[in-house]
């Protein structure tokens, strides 16, 4: 699997992007940023979005991504897949007509460019030969983290936005994933915030991995909050973990 990092700040500040992981040129992971980063060609080859929950740093390229596509007319649906609690806040709160059109509707009823497809966490469901499985994470609303499998390559997990959590790392053991990509959004010293907003710190981060029966072959971060960047890095660093590498808008990961 080619994973290209569209986004992978805790915030939106010029030089960082919120987060989006694009799979293959197919499948989203969050999409707190798209149309800034993907060209029209790019664009029109997206099937699915798998959203963490519904915050704006992870769905704010939604409604921008959908009116291009709409006013190209290419014809394209994308499927925006979550748990029925984000879903719902999608379209209370943005596809309602008032904040954002409601594009399950546009152009047609029935050839919409926007489709919601309720998944569960009880058992995984396939994505063009894609297996993906989604567990709850710990956060201030409801948020689920997905592992991805694909035969002849490296299982991923995305925990999204978490504090610390346990039936995910459980999960991600039992699937023998290879690539973990996580957030440390605060520095040890903010570790009441962090707690008290569903975040992680480089010492809720250590705690985390010393839950895990077996640990992935490498750790990547994100959601690290770019005023404090300096601070965590230097805190995770001293944590001597080689597995750890700290993400960059724009880079790739190959699974």
């Amino acid at each position: 699997m080619k994973i290209k990092v569209l986004g992978s700040a805790g915030s939106e500040v010029p030089g960082h992007n919120c987060p989006a992981f694009l799979i293959d040129g197919k499948i989203l992971l969050d999409a707190g940023t798209i149309a800034l980063s993907l060209n029209i060609r790019e664009e029109h080859s997206l099937g699915w979005i798998l959203l963490t929950h519904a915050h704006f740093d992870h769905i704010k390229g939604i409604p921008f991504l959908l009116d291009n596509l709409v006013t190209r007319s290419t014809g394209n649906t994308i499927t925006v897949a979550s748990g029925k609690d984000v879903l719902d806040d999608l379209k209370k709160n943005i596809f309602n007509d008032r904040i954002w059109p409601d594009f399950s509707r546009i152009p047609t009823p029935a050839r919409p460019v926007l489709r919601y497809k309720n998944i569960g966490t009880t058992r995984p469901f396939l994505i063009d030969g894609y297996r993906i499985t989604m567990e709850k994470v710990h956060h201030t609303v409801p948020a689920y983290g997905y592992i991805v499998e694909k035969p002849g390559n490296k299982a991923i997990a995305y925990t999204g936005d978490t504090g610390p959590t346990d039936r995910f790392w459980k999960r991600m053991v039992a699937r023998d994933v290879k690539y973990l990509i996580t957030e440390t959004s605060f520095p040890n010293r903010l570790e009441k915030l962090a707690l008290a907003t569903g975040h992680l710190t480089p010492s809720l981060l250590e705690r985390e991995i010393a839950k895990m029966s077996r640990p992935p072959e490498k750790i990547f971060i994100m959601h690290i909050k770019p005023q404090f960047l300096p601070e965590v890095e230097t805190e995770i660093q001293a944590l001597e973990h080689d597995n750890i590498e700290f993400l960059k808008d724009g880079e790739v990961i190959l699974a």
